[in-house]
């Protein structure tokens, strides 16, 4: 488990790197900001993370996002988590279908209703629920924050926040962090992307 020592060190070391190699890549590229935002490569990605939860260690996330029919969008997802202090599996699986739709010429906001499974490590749950973001784009940055609600049902209800932001390396790849609320509790969660 990650100590705040380590995320604090992690997230400090990932901000260095990428404000040193900014520079650098804008004399690369064609000195044209990126679009702001840009909705085919918020929603077209893979991506691969790491979180650190404050009720259950670490997991690993893979997540896809497809944009099948602008503006709507199908999402999944596949949490491997630390397992329990019985050797149960902390496992989550979820997906999500949404719509986008533009606030201004800066912002999008998206809504979506998600379902999936949940093994709590001694009870496994089927849960659904609702979630909405708002997110722009600075130039390479893309901030985002979001509100969600999920009722499990076989352990209650619970309200989730998120908020991040990506660095587009490039137009196609990202790095990213962002903190959230998720099935084993607030954590913050280190990934990096590939946009289509």
């Amino acid at each position: 488990m990650m100590t705040s020592y380590n995320k604090v060190f992690a997230l400090t070391v990932m901000v260095t790197a990428l404000a040193a190699a900014t520079p650098a890549l804008a004399h690369t590229q064609n000195q044209s900001p990126f679009e702001s935002p840009q909705t085919q490569r918020a929603f077209n990605f893979l991506s691969a993370g790491i979180a650190d939860h404050d009720h259950g260690a670490d997991s690993i996330i893979i997540e896809g996002s497809y944009q099948f029919s602008s503006p709507w969008f199908v999402s999944a997802y596949v949490r491997d988590g630390d397992d329990g202090p019985f050797g149960n599996g902390r496992d989550a699986q979820g997906l999500k279908l949404g719509r986008y739709l533009w606030l201004s010429d800066t912002v999008i906001a998206d809504f979506s209703g998600r379902v999936g499974n949940v093994d709590f490590g001694v009870d496994d749950s089927g849960y659904w629920g609702v979630e909405g973001n708002l997110r722009t784009r600075i130039d390479r940055f893309e901030l985002f924050a979001g509100l969600g609600w999920v009722d499990y049902t076989d352990a209650g209800s619970d309200s989730q926040y998120q908020f991040g932001t990506r660095f587009y390396v490039t137009p196609e790849f990202a790095v990213g962090a962002r903190y959230q609320d998720s099935e084993f509790g607030d954590g913050l969660r280190i990934e990096a992307s590939y946009h289509f």
